[in-house]
């Protein structure tokens, strides 16, 4: 997901290209004026008995590529029930939980965050209803013009009017293109030597969280059902689903709050024309700064209770190799045979790997993408993976 830092600086730069639209005949670079340093609180605690999170961060200058995380914060929960969760950092803006706890059914919680800056308070959110996941399924889907695969899912809640929002992590196999078994190396008299490979190379694992915003909910529905929604569309295009793909959906069920301010988020970060009709203005969370009560704040904290499940295909599960051939990662694999000069700096820089040897001590070569699937993945198969 987008962090609310860059969604913000996406709000400041409508604003001011806004106000440069009926003068503007140069070509300008963008640069952050004026700039306003706001507060970034991210949190959910879920139902689940674990360790909870929270992250603090700044917004940050146009020129900049990524949120200034604030590492100097107390952080703090605490509950109805007369419970106090103390959180530590961890990395830069992220605080855990120094125990594992949960979000209990119908108890509220609040968060206080407290940095050199001032005080920051949420409003109290109280624990979500459990809802389970009824079933999750792939199937071949037609979207936009676009072949592929779609995950969908299926839940259903005694509570009129839930509201939901979807998670994934995706895990995928990667195959090389080339099962080469020999490396070559400069050895310690600087001199070609080909030995074997020393690590494998042929089939890797890469896992990557969700960046979307997914979200549903029942409260115009005749039932309280949620039935094959949409939670990821894959493309046949797409090298994840070329050999064997799984995804772990996670459903978290939220507030109406809740819901509305990532429905806002949601329609923000998808906005690729920053003139478009959307301009929410401030994105409005229920965190407030109570030092400085005009202090604007950026954030949402919310309680969640979750469940997940997780889902196995293949791509032949789908499409046929001969009709549809498989999407591979690597791009173009052409094998060459360089100059001795060239070939060494190429195998010192980890360029390219061997192809072949013919005749003996003439090398040709190929890109190492298209031979070492470390440069896409690791070579660790996960704990819960299965063929």
């Amino acid at each position: 997901m987008k962090s609310l830092s860059l969604i913000y600086i996406k709000i400041s730069v409508c604003l001011v290209l806004l106000g440069l639209l009926s003068s503007c005949v140069d070509e300008i670079e963008l640069a952050t004026e004026n700039f306003e340093s706001i507060l970034v609180i991210e949190g959910i605690i879920t139902d689940k008995e674990e360790i909870q999170e929270i992250k603090v961060s700044r917004s940050y200058r146009l020129e900049e590529n990524q949120p200034s995380p604030v590492t100097d914060a107390s952080v703090s929960v605490t509950s109805s029930a007369g419970e106090t969760f103390i959180f530590e950092r961890d990395t830069a803006g992220v605080y855990l939980s120094q125990v594992p706890f949960s979000a209990k059914k119908g108890i509220e919680y609040s968060l206080e965050v407290s940095t050199a800056n001032g005080n920051y308070q949420s409003n109290p959110v109280v624990g979500q209803e459990e809802t389970l996941i009824d079933n999750i399924r792939s199937t071949r889907a037609q979207l936009r013009e676009d072949t592929g695969v779609a995950i969908v899912v299926s839940s259903s809640d005694e509570d009129p009017g839930a509201y939901y929002k979807y998670e994934f992590e995706e895990t995928f196999k990667i195959v090389s293109r080339y099962r080469i078994l020999n490396d070559l190396i400069i050895n310690e008299d600087d001199e070609f030597e080909v030995v074997p490979k020393a690590n494998e190379e042929y089939i890797c694992y890469n896992t990557l969280p969700s960046q979307e915003i997914v979200l549903s909910n029942t409260n115009e529905l005749s039932e309280n059902n949620v039935n094959d929604y949409l939670v990821r569309f894959i493309s046949k295009e797409d090298s994840k689903i070329a050999y064997r793909y799984s995804i772990l959906v996670k459903q978290l069920k939220i507030s109406a709050d809740a819901h509305d301010f990532y429905t806002t988020l949601k329609n923000l970060s998808e906005s690729e024309n920053i003139f478009s009709q959307y301009q929410p203005g401030f994105l409005e969370g229920n965190i407030q700064a109570v030092t400085n009560s005009a202090e604007r704040v950026i954030g949402f904290f919310t309680t969640a209770a979750v469940d997940e499940q997780r889902l196995f295909f293949n791509y032949t599960d789908y499409f046929d190799v001969e009709e549809d051939p498989r999407p591979y990662h690597y791009g173009p694999c052409e094998s060459y045979l360089p100059e001795r000069d060239l070939l060494r700096e190429l195998i010192e820089t980890n360029q390219v790997e061997l192809f072949g040897e013919d005749p003996p001590g003439v090398y040709s070569v190929i890109a190492a993408r298209c031979v070492n699937c470390n440069f896409f993945g690791t070579n660790v198969q996960p704990e819960f993976w299965t063929e």
